[in-house]
């Protein structure tokens, strides 16, 4: 299943009036919803890579940092590329100790990731590989989902983003524990699109 925005509107006009007006007015208006294109797995280690590279800093840090990684590597993030680089070179793009030593390990046991059978596993199997990886939680785990796989149906409670504009579109507070729960719930299977609605409705307000 892909993602489908006409049947995810369809099934929120039937289920929740709330998240279908958030939805077409996101489709509407001058910063239209962008929609996830799924990556080849090729391109799969560069996004935990970069992941990697973007945990605790800022977005223009990130960027910058990413450049000079890139840069140093011949042009593409790959775990042959990270496992040829020696620490010290690849450290000096600008990376924390930590996250090199991140790098290098991940890139050391891709080989044992079956990126190859990301298509016919579910959501909660992938993210039983990933977090295998080092430096990489669930929340970062249902980000790749989001934004490498384009899987339909993720929503992440881990984000704080997400869930403010949960709480403040539907009246909610924190310990409305099955409240909250059964919301999301109910956006299923096009929970990815109501996720992506919800970021979107907050950085344009």
């Amino acid at each position: 299943m892909s993602i489908d925005t006409k049947a995810a509107l369809k099934h929120f006009k039937a289920t929740d009036t709330v998240m279908a007006e958030l939805l077409e007015s996101a489709l509407k208006g001058p910063a239209t919803l962008t929609i996830p294109i799924p990556k080849k797995p090729s391109e799969y280690f560069s996004s935990i890579a970069s992941s990697v590279v973007s945990q605790q800093i800022s977005t223009h840090a990130a960027r910058a940092i990413k450049a000079r990684v890139v840069e140093a590597l011949g042009g593409s993030i790959t775990p042959q590329s990270v496992t040829a680089i020696d620490f010290t070179t690849l450290k000096s793009c600008g990376l924390s100790e930590k996250k090199t030593q991140y790098l290098k390990h991940n890139a050391e046991i891709w080989h044992e990731i079956p990126v190859e059978q990301f298509s016919v596993m579910t959501d909660e199997e992938i993210i039983k590989e990933l977090t295998k990886l080092y430096g990489i939680g669930r929340w970062t785990a249902e980000m790749f989902l989001m934004f490498s796989l384009a899987r339909p149906d993720v929503f992440s409670f881990g984000d704080l983003a997400l869930v403010q504009s949960l709480y403040k579109h539907y009246n909610l507070k924190p310990h409305f524990n099955r409240k909250i729960v059964s919301t999301v719930e109910a956006w299923s299977p096009h929970r990815t699109i109501a996720s992506l609605t919800l970021w979107h409705t907050k950085d344009t307000n």
